[in-house]
């Protein structure tokens, strides 16, 4: 993709994210890397707007590139992503409802109820409070990230999850919120149940190996 459709992808999902009520107000932030260039979403937007005219081109150090805006003030936790984890090209922070409530009352997503949360999400790594934009909570990310995780929930804060591209980062951001809703929504009916590990595992093989074409 030319820097033109890399910011418009950018633009694309983010207004994506606002409009699936995904993130709040001028909340969240969108990233894609591309060799040595960071693609991000301004601070302070409501992302419905945004156009490719309003991404900011940063570099790996965070420096601006280019862009009429500042880059969002959650920079230093895309470049973290990024540095520990080569193959991520998609970032996506955002606040959706029913997962960002189990960030604040800081409860574990029983990422095993759904076989397809069990793939999707697996393994989801719980940050505490650090405050957003410093290097403390960029720094936050690292263990997780080495431990092979792309899902995080934060602490009084809110979701970030990380792709191979943006549709790979979105399609973690729905899986996981659905199973957020779900949750909440079951809970009210009785007690909720996982499946065993040994049948997701079963089924990690399974359709890794359709997927394979074995």
């Amino acid at each position: 993709m030319s820097n033109i459709q890399l910011k418009k992808e950018v633009a694309r999902f983010a207004k994506l994210v606002w409009d699936r009520k995904l993130t709040d107000g001028a909340g969240g932030n969108m990233s894609i890397k591309d060799e040595d260039r960071i693609y991000i979403t301004p601070t302070s937007t409501i992302k419905h707007f945004l156009t490719e005219d309003d991404i900011i081109t940063i570099d790996k150090d965070g420096n601006k590139i280019e862009g009429k805006k500042e880059p969002s003030s959650e920079r230093r936790m895309h470049i973290k992503i990024y540095e520990k984890a080569p193959e991520v090209k998609a970032i996506i922070h955002a606040h959706p409802r029913y997962a960002t409530s189990f960030a604040v009352t800081f409860q574990k997503l029983p990422v095993y109820a759904l076989p397809e949360s069990a793939l999707v999400l697996d393994p989801i790594t719980y940050i505490e409070y650090q405050m957003p934009g410093t290097q403390e909570f960029a720094d936050a990310f690292a263990k997780g990230l080495e431990e092979g995780s792309r899902v995080f929930v934060l602490q009084n804060h809110g979701i970030t999850v990380a792709g191979k591209d943006m549709e790979d980062a979105y399609m973690k951001l729905e899986t996981l919120e659905f199973l957020a809703e779900v949750s909440f929504i079951s809970k009210l009916y009785g007690d909720l149940n996982e499946i065993p590990i040994e049948k997701i595992t079963a089924f990690k093989e399974f359709f890794n190996k359709n997927k394979r074409g074995d």
